[in-house]
């Protein structure tokens, strides 16, 4: 996975410990990832593979309506 490090951190593993700083684009395994995204040192880089949004097809009468229907004004809105 790769993470962009936001803040220093030191991780402690089998083969040593690893510093990263803030600014450096890293690509590590999930295990380490989801240490340095629960110390909340960095952020994912790449989006998770996300299903497409469903949404249902607009037809033209409906465009239409909301077209022809401004937003109420609420009284916050009113000019003084």
């Amino acid at each position: 996975m790769k993470l962009i490090i936001t803040r220093p951190v030191v991780i402690a593993g089998d083969g040593g410990a690893r510093a990263f700083a803030p600014g450096l684009t890293v690509e590590v395994d999930a295990a380490t990832a989801e240490t340095i995204l629960a110390q909340r040192a960095g952020i994912a880089a790449e989006p998770a593979q996300a299903q497409p949004i469903q949404t249902k097809p607009v037809s033209p009468a409906q465009a239409n309506a909301a077209a022809s229907h401004p937003r109420r004004r609420k009284p916050a809105d009113a000019e003084a």
